[in-house]
């Protein structure tokens, strides 16, 4: 419905501005995927089908890195053992990251009103608020609790949530995708390049590879142990 005084250059504005909103983000994920079409050719030439095994494995598991429960901790490590590059993978799942995040950023208010996605989004934003309460620590600690819950690779720490959180935090939309887009890389780069050095290790002992995943494990747990005594405060400060 046309707004009561506004004139027809900006209703064409505001049409052109949405269809750039919706398009634009999906277009340059469609770019990355021609980007590994060239990596990953047919056997046949370049610029034949079908489309390679290795591309359409790569073109699944990113589309499989978008469905719960699968997240970075499960992607990449699959990914490489299956013997993608690790810049392929590390460009694939930042790139969804950034594009999943900028298109909900972008379409926020739209994606409410559709059916089935709107009830999604509904559903996201009370996961994200389940998560503000139960981690009090994200909104104490201000921009650097969101990053760091964006960095943390586990369930329920996906770029979309991320995003919504940030809108209930009060956050601008730019500052969410912001930390988003930080907390994606760094998160990326932490697992891809431990899951790599674990599965390089491996092939040349597998007794070392385990090894080494062992003490990765266990630096983990020491890590999460003093993380959670150090958000006690914050439980304590809410009343938890």
């Amino acid at each position: 419905m046309n707004p009561e005084g506004e004139t027809g250059t900006a209703l064409l504005y505001r049409i052109l501005k949405r269809i750039f909103y919706l398009v634009v983000p999906i277009l340059v994920y469609l770019v990355l995927l021609v980007v590994f079409w060239f990596v990953y050719p047919p056997p046949t030439g370049v610029f034949t089908l079908p489309p390679s095994t290795e591309y359409l494995t790569l073109v699944g598991l990113m589309g499989a890195y978008l469905v719960p429960p699968f997240g970075k901790e499960t992607i990449i490590p699959l990914a490489l053992g299956l013997g993608y590059h690790t810049w392929v993978i590390f460009l694939g799942v930042v790139g969804m990251d950034i594009v999943t995040a900028t298109f909900v950023s972008l379409n926020f208010d739209l994606l409410l009103k559709v059916p089935l996605v709107g009830r999604w989004i509904r559903w996201v934003m009370r996961t994200a608020e389940k998560v503000r309460v139960s981690k009090p620590w994200i909104e104490q600690l201000s921009s650097s609790g969101l990053l760091l819950f964006m960095y943390i690779p586990l369930q329920g720490s996906g770029s979309i949530t991320c995003l919504v959180l940030g809108r209930l935090l009060g956050y601008k939309p730019a500052v969410s995708l912001g930390l988003v887009v930080i907390g994606s890389v760094l998160s990326t780069l932490t697992v891809a390049v431990g899951a790599a050095s674990v599965i390089q290790l491996w092939y040349i002992n597998p007794l070392l590879g385990i090894a080494t995943a062992v003490a990765i494990l266990a630096v983990i747990g020491v890590i999460a142990y003093l993380w959670s005594r150090f958000t006690k405060r914050f439980y304590r400060s809410e009343g938890v």
